[in-house]
């Protein structure tokens, strides 16, 4: 077995254990969303997460939930169905992780939060949130970059996340 793999295998447990369980704490789903962000930056080093959510009457998305970002930057977050990666991951519902942002055209930043710092080593990742077959959201997270596989583990947690929200 891999040596490198066995210290991050604890740590997407636990990290599942305590977003079940911040989930299921309480009934103000705000409260529960903004825990699972903390978590994913506590125990995984996902920065700057944030829950989107689709207006299917204007076909506006706007960020619900947001960790490591400010309330300014936060409002900025709107977003037409398929405009920038998050919006096309709500149009199509298929995840997308990008490996370097620096290298997305489709990556538009339109929180801000992400111009002082270098973009060539941070991926970005964002799964939908589905109800049922419909998509609803999307789940969203910058975290430095590792390797391919270890985005593509970061793209099946995070979808096992989004289908307990």
């Amino acid at each position: 077995m891999n040596q490198k793999a066995l210290p991050a295998e604890p740590d997407r447990i636990a990290c599942l254990y305590e977003v079940t369980t911040a989930i299921h704490s309480t009934l103000d789903m705000r409260k529960s969303l903004y825990r699972v962000l903390e978590i994913l930056s506590d125990h995984l080093g996902m920065n700057r997460g944030s829950i989107t959510l689709l207006n299917p009457d204007t076909s506006e998305i706007h960020i619900e939930v947001a960790h490591g970002i400010s309330a300014g930057e936060k409002a900025k977050g709107l977003y037409r169905l398929g405009e920038g990666i998050t919006g096309r991951v709500i149009e199509t519902g298929r995840p997308m992780a990008i490996p370097h942002l620096s290298e997305e055209p489709l990556f538009l930043d339109r929180t801000g939060s992400r111009r002082r710092i270098d973009k060539t080593k941070i991926s970005f990742i964002c799964v939908p949130i589905k109800e049922a077959e419909q998509v609803v959201g999307a789940l969203s997270v910058d975290r430095i970059f590792q390797s391919p596989a270890s985005l593509d583990d970061d793209v099946r947690l995070l979808t096992v996340i989004s289908t307990l929200i």
